[in-house]
């Protein structure tokens, strides 16, 4: 089987978001297909961002777009702006749809709801797509109807031309409330050579870190979503408390500047570090060098990869209930409210204190890409395009 899949890059934030979930999972699922007989061929909607290191050996084909002109769009008046994205949209149509590959596909699989709508004109067949994000653009507004009749349409269509995945029970709910349901329910996977466990000293030294430090680990998007202020505020309290504490902060979003402007309005600019990107094949390390790894969102995480490549590196994690897939099979992660400050403070103290151990890594071996694959490569058989196989069956 000849799959082509097509995913989103993040044009004008070089690495600069954190660390790219649905990125990274559509790469993995790639590498992991032809080890199960399927022949892929990727395609990336905008320019080779840094987060690709050591992910790229598919070769994937890119849109060749410059993120400088992204940032010119989004800056324009609202008429400019609304016309450069039709013109994006329409050369992302024109580079997906001439290559051979997408003629030659028997399947298609797209990350993203927008850009597989985009799409259905063109696929001659079922789209597989999968959803890593919210659902909240697909709700109708309830107050106008004019904007919900047109939005009931768009969905009919994607419903009628789609095979749609979810990453997590939550969201598939969250989907099917939407009139979107999921034809599968597949989480993400994980590298299992990649993400393990190792040596603390070895990778403090790596990192340049100290071997006394107590280190408090977040990775992740600096967005108002991950709340990321509350844990400046439990660790606050614990620097206070703990001697030679410290907070590594690995990502960049749009409340970076204001979370640093928080970090010295509570005086702990000094042992707080913001680290704009660490590229995919390095983050092992940070994790290994952690005492503890922290997941404050404030908002349902549709699945926390973070979370479930702590785990497998052996690093103790604290997070909210924001994460119910990673609760679902990691019981014993603690987890508290998203503005508890207090018990953010404490359960993180106990893992500087060395008295709480990493969690029950025994599910982790469920996330294997190559099984995660394999639940893909059975969904494909459903939706083949016309003249490739067998008919697609819902």
């Amino acid at each position: 089987m000849k799959t082509l899949m097509i995913m989103r890059s993040q044009a004008g934030v070089p690495g600069g978001a954190g660390v790219p979930g649905g990125q990274i999972g559509m790469i993995q699922v790639a590498r992991a297909l032809p080890s199960l007989g399927t022949q892929v061929s990727l395609f990336v909607g905008g320019p080779r961002m840094a987060y690709f290191a050591g992910l790229d050996d598919l070769q994937p084909s890119y849109l060749r777009w410059p993120a400088w002109l992204d940032n010119a769009i989004a800056a324009a008046p609202g008429g400019v702006r609304t016309a450069g994205r039709r013109l994006r949209r329409r050369r992302w149509l024109a580079a997906v749809t001439k290559p051979p590959e997408f003629a030659d596909a028997d399947t298609i699989h797209v990350q993203g709801l927008e850009d597989t709508e985009a799409l259905l004109g063109h696929a001659d067949g079922p789209i597989v797509v999968t959803h890593w994000g919210r659902v909240g653009r697909w709700l109708p507004t309830g107050t106008d109807e004019a904007a919900d009749e047109a939005l009931a349409r768009r969905l009919s269509r994607i419903r009628a031309g789609t095979r749609i995945v979810a990453i997590g029970q939550a969201q598939a709910q969250a989907l099917a409330d939407a009139g979107l349901p999921p034809s599968a329910v597949i989480p993400p996977g994980i590298d299992l050579e990649h993400f393990t466990p190792g040596d603390r000293d070895r990778a403090r030294r790596a990192l340049e870190l100290t071997s006394d430090e107590r280190i408090v680990l977040y990775v992740g998007r600096l967005a108002a979503d991950k709340n990321v202020e509350t844990l400046l505020a439990a660790f606050a309290n614990i620097s206070r408390k703990i001697g030679n504490s410290r907070l590594l902060i690995v990502g960049d979003g749009p409340v970076r500047q204001e979370l640093q402007r928080e970090s010295v309005r509570l005086g702990i600019d000094g042992s707080v570090t913001f680290l704009r990107f660490v590229p995919h094949d390095r983050l092992p390390a940070y994790y290994r060098a952690a005492d503890v790894a922290a997941v404050p969102s404030n908002l349902l995480e549709t699945f926390c990869m973070v979370a479930l490549e702590a785990i497998a590196c052996g690093c103790p994690l604290v997070v909210t209930d924001q994460v119910p897939e990673i609760l679902r099979d990691f019981p014993d992660v603690p987890s508290v409210s998203p503005y508890d400050v207090t018990g953010f403070e404490e359960r993180l103290a106990e893992a500087l204190r060395g008295r709480l151990p990493p969690a029950d890594n025994t599910r982790v071996s469920d996330y294997a890409w190559s099984a995660i694959a394999r639940r893909y490569a059975d969904l494909y058989q459903t939706a083949r395009r016309r003249g490739s196989g067998d008919v697609p069956t819902r």
